[in-house]
């Protein structure tokens, strides 16, 4: 999904790499001090959490405090996507869950809009599904989309509009329809693979600009780009599936950024009315970024492993959407033959910077290669930081630090995913406040231009290839009721103290239990 072996898979393959380590943010030696006397300990790079100073952190007027989702995880009846294949027939979840036993968003809009509105939150971020407007190649050529899916859409956006919650729509979250993405044949090229995508993705975002431009400003393109390739061609945990292809990888994911900038420019062509932010369409990717710390910082190799996958993971796209800086071999040189620098094709063509922000990866350049089940892995590097339910190390302090790393690119940031998965409600209150005191002090101490915080998710749903298992709600789901109960999670009552307050003290914080042992999920890694 959003860490984890994703992430660990890539930063493996690229510190394999030859190639020099390019220049980036810094990347200290760790943050040695008292409780970490001997700073070449491996693992002494990663620290406990200490939270910076001051007595309250505020944040700016009209600060957009919301909550996200994402139409795969939450809708029901999408069998035209390919995630309804991977996990119907294909059965590549954890514990067999399938998207149709989830929340039932459509059936529960009220519902969804009222916990919304108990949070406090003033803005929703959701995905409108390519494959439920065009359940079939055909529908999409003759352009005859789903009456029924459009009016649901509308729906959902009159009841926020209604309810004075600010909608910002995402275009692809992950789920490709299947009649450009089958699961059944691997091997030839699927989704962003495929040369047509760029065009039939510009199409489809110039449709839903005419479509939604009066009732939607604000649009991300494709949810989180890097995660999903990694996913469907190094992890083989997303459609189309095949584990161990960086040569397809690298050739997808050079085509989904032509998708994007098909996308951005058809939006703003399309989306030329003013639905209340004082602007027209706003466009950009949600990018999850993540922090990378060498596993011994004073082992060179690991130094240079950390280096190379920060670039990578952190750098490389967005150098490319905001300063049209095109590195076509990811080295970080700009000297290879396609290599672009202020390319006008791909300058500016983003309008902010979207951030999922979830969490740290210890990089080592040494490790030994071991295989389970066919799928390259690498030995687990461990720390001492409290841990998540999908076992994720819980590191809010660098929050602050992939902010400082996307000042320079100068445009404003909006917080479009942070979460925990937290089944017993016992550490998601802390990781929300620790997270936004972060912000706050980046915000005034590091005058980062961040304007709204998205948490994901609204709802417990399904996430992917773990299922219904990490419960990453501010409501809670009951999947074993036949009316799908909502249930505020304690962390919604204090998303919403924060979101109507517009501040958090450090009095609120302390007052909160500590982390506690997490209740891992089955595969959780």
């Amino acid at each position: 999904m959003r860490g984890g072996v994703l992430a660990l898979i890539l930063t493996a393959l690229t510190a394999c790499s030859s190639k020099d380590a390019p220049s980036g943010a810094p990347l200290d030696a760790g943050d040695a001090g008292a409780d970490a006397p001997d700073p070449c300990k491996p693992g002494a790079s990663i620290t406990p959490y200490v939270r910076s100073g001051g007595a309250e952190t505020t944040f700016p007027a009209g600060f957009r405090f919301g909550a996200a989702s994402a139409g795969m995880q939450i809708e029901k009846g999408l069998v035209h996507a390919d995630w309804y294949q991977w996990a119907n027939v294909a059965g590549k979840v954890a514990r067999g869950d399938k998207p149709d036993d989830g929340p039932d968003a459509f059936a529960h809009l009220e519902d969804d809009v009222a916990a919304l509105v108990a949070a406090g939150a003033k803005a929703y971020r959701f995905s409108i599904e390519w494959s439920r407007i065009y359940p079939t190649r055909e529908s999409f050529d003759k352009n005859e989309p789903d009456a029924a899916g459009l009016a649901a859409y509308h729906k959902l956006l009159k009841a926020l509009r209604d309810a004075g919650i600010h909608p910002m729509v995402t275009i692809h979250h992950f789920a490709t329809p299947d009649w450009l993405d089958d699961i059944t044949k691997p091997k030839e090229p699927q989704g962003f693979e495929r040369d047509e995508m760029a065009p039939l993705f510009g199409e489809w975002a110039k449709r839903m600009g005419k479509e939604f431009g009066a009732e939607v400003d604000d649009w991300i393109t494709i949810n989180e780009p890097l995660v999903l390739m990694v996913g469907a061609y190094l992890a083989g945990a997303h459609p189309p599936g095949p584990p161990l292809d960086i040569d397809r990888m690298f050739n997808a994911a050079k085509k989904l950024v032509k998708a994007h900038v098909a996308g951005y420019r058809a939006l703003h062509e399309s989306d030329t009315v003013d639905a209340g932010s004082g602007h027209a369409a706003w466009v950009s990717i949600a990018k999850h970024n993540r922090v990378f710390k060498p596993y011994d910082a004073c082992e060179e190799t690991d130094l240079t492993a950390a280096k190379k996958t920060d670039y990578l993971w952190n750098e490389w796209l967005y150098n490319a959407l905001v300063f049209g800086d095109w590195d076509d071999d990811a080295d970080g040189k700009y000297d290879g033959p396609n290599d672009k620098k202020a390319d006008p094709a791909l300058k500016g063509t983003v309008d902010f910077l979207g951030l999922n922000y979830y969490g740290v990866s210890t990089v080592s350049g040494a490790l030994k290669l071991k295989y389970i089940g066919g799928l390259p892995a690498y030995d687990a590097l461990p720390t001492d930081l409290p841990k998540t339910d999908m076992n994720w190390d819980i590191y809010p302090q660098g929050f602050r630090d992939v902010l400082r790393q996307l000042k320079k690119y100068s445009l404003p940031i909006y917080i479009t995913e942070n979460g925990v998965g937290d089944a017993k409600d016992a550490n998601k209150s802390r990781y929300l406040a620790e997270h936004l005191w972060e912000i706050g002090r980046a915000i005034a101490d590091d005058g980062i231009d961040v304007r709204g915080y998205y948490y994901w998710s609204l709802t417990d749903n399904f996430e992917w290839d773990r299922g219904f298992c990490p419960r990453f709600g501010l409501f809670r789901i009951d999947y074993a009721s036949p009316a799908r109960t909502r249930t505020p999670t304690k962390a919604s009552a204090l998303f919403k103290q924060i979101a109507d307050s517009n501040k958090l003290t450090a009095a609120t914080i302390d007052a909160l239990p500590a982390y506690s042992s997490p209740t891992l999920c089955p595969g959780a890694r």
